[in-house]
């Protein structure tokens, strides 16, 4: 995942440095950079048709190219751009989706696509709250084992709550460090209980999330037959905790969950 990132980073700045030269490009150059969306590493577009971008699907005894519909949201997973050349290409994954469909899937991460406007809108979460790491408490705190392990949850951009409870973080993520927004085969991790989610709304800093069944571990509000209520909300505040003689630290952003105690972030190395 870090080579992931590293090669994304090594992409982008080619292209802002690219970018700068863009009073010395040619009236045809400048015509053709403009057939094309920026890379940016972590962004998110939607589909404007039919197009086959890397990703595969399982089906039977082996995995088939997946062809993503209009409308579908996609996460760029990386991008790079040649010198002097206007072509901005990508690589995709699905984001951060419900367990059952990302244990299918497989992706191709070299940046083959182009990331044409002709294809591809960017696009901004309507809940940025997706595919982020929520976990329980007033941020890390070291077990008894010295492991970082707390109950999580997380929703899913294609609509579900998936929860962790303590046992599986411990398996998954003692280290303190689990990311899953990235949407690819190294973040599968078996949920512990999953919910659909009906209904989600934003207003200010706060993400209102409705889902259809009891999951035991989450402070979700009963608000009907098979009706549960999660508020979310971003205090806009952080913390931050240093560990065994600052060999480790953590920094976090500061949630409510139905007015409970939650936290986003991950533990750094300084080793």
């Amino acid at each position: 995942m870090l080579n992931f990132k590293k090669k994304a980073t090594v992409g982008l700045l080619l292209a802002s440095a690219i970018a700068s030269l863009g009073l010395f490009a040619t009236p045809a150059a400048a015509q053709a950079s403009s057939k094309y969306l920026p890379g940016q590493f972590g962004s998110y577009v939607r589909a404007k048709r039919n197009v086959y971008v890397g990703i595969s699907q399982w089906h039977g005894n082996g995995y088939k190219p997946l062809l993503k519909k209009k409308g579908s949201l996609l996460f760029v997973m990386s991008s790079s751009q040649k010198f002097g050349s206007p072509v901005v290409k990508s690589s995709f994954t699905s984001g951060a989706v419900h367990y059952n469909r990302l244990k299918k899937l497989a992706f191709t991460m070299t940046d083959t696509v182009p990331l044409t406007k002709a294809n591809f809108r960017k696009v901004s979460l309507k809940a940025p709250i997706r595919a982020v790491a929520l976990r329980q408490g007033n941020g890390f705190k070291e077990n008894k084992n010295g492991g970082f392990a707390s109950p999580m949850f997380y929703l899913t951009l294609d609509n579900y709550i998936q929860y962790y409870s303590r046992a599986a973080m411990k398996k998954y993520d003692d280290g303190g460090v689990m990311e899953i927004n990235y949407g690819n085969r190294y973040e599968l991790y078996k949920p512990t209980a999953s919910a659909k989610m009906t209904k989600t709304t934003v207003k200010g800093n706060t993400t209102t999330v409705r889902y259809n069944k009891y999951i035991k571990g989450l402070p979700g509000k009963k608000i009907g037959a098979h009706k549960y209520q999660l508020k979310i909300t971003n205090l806009k505040t952080t913390g931050s905790r240093s560990f065994d003689d600052d060999y480790y630290g953590s920094t976090w952003d500061n949630y409510t969950v139905n007015d409970k105690p939650y936290f986003s972030g991950i533990v750094n190395d300084f080793g």
